[in-house]
């Protein structure tokens, strides 16, 4: 049995109110009164069977009243989310065929980084923020470069001396092997007289298989 996703359809817009009532919409269009929040809604956020404090104007919960609570006085300043579903009939087509050429060429990177505390201003609780309180500086990284999926190159740098550049080092170096690889990748295409005819006689798209007009 499909699996049913509760989510709010009317938040009231009083924010103090002596007696709360919540309410449940079925699909057969009748109400019911929801006496236990937590019983309700536990079950689609966790697989833990403690207690949860449930927000009830976005559904998020919480392991204590004190956690819900300095949510609250955060979530009250905020729109509320609205849940936007597409129309009856609506197809979603993949349009960006250019997009499934292979690459000959593709690397991966990675880098680690020392966390360091920084000092910052002191923010607006009235609007949504970010704190900051630590910046990631580079300490060493990895690229894997592979050619039509074989792998061609490897490296390793871990940081020598406090100031090192390692983002530099990072673009320096592996511009420095793109274009030694690139170079030996980027040949002139060969066609035979054969390929010649099959490419003026194509109708058909070799990527979407749609026909091709001229």
């Amino acid at each position: 049995m499909k699996k049913k996703i509760i989510y709010p359809l009317r938040i009231s817009e009083m924010d103090k109110r002596e007696l709360e009532v919540n309410l449940l919409l079925l699909e057969d269009k009748h109400y019911v009164l929801i006496n236990n929040m937590s019983r309700l809604l536990t079950s689609q956020k966790t697989k833990h069977a403690e207690k949860r404090h449930f927000c009830l104007r976005c559904l998020n919960s919480f392991t204590t009243k004190e956690v819900l609570k300095n949510h609250n006085e955060y979530c009250q300043k905020n729109g509320v989310v609205k849940v936007s579903l597409p129309k009856n009939g609506t197809i979603l087509k993949f349009n960006h065929f250019n997009r499934s050429n292979k690459v000959p060429i593709v690397v991966y990177t990675d880098f680690e980084c020392f966390t360091k505390p920084i000092q910052s201003c002191q923010p607006d609780l009235d609007k949504s923020f970010t704190e900051k309180y630590q910046k990631h500086e580079p300490s060493g990284f990895c690229y894997y470069i592979l050619k039509n999926g074989e792998p061609v190159k490897q490296v390793l740098h871990s940081q020598r001396e406090d100031g090192e550049d390692i983002a530099g080092i990072f673009i320096g170096q592996l511009e420095k092997d793109l274009d030694r690889i690139w170079s030996l990748e980027n040949k002139p295409m060969v066609m035979t007289d054969k390929d010649k005819i099959d490419f003026e006689n194509a109708k058909t798209c070799y990527l979407c298989k749609k026909n091709v007009r001229f």
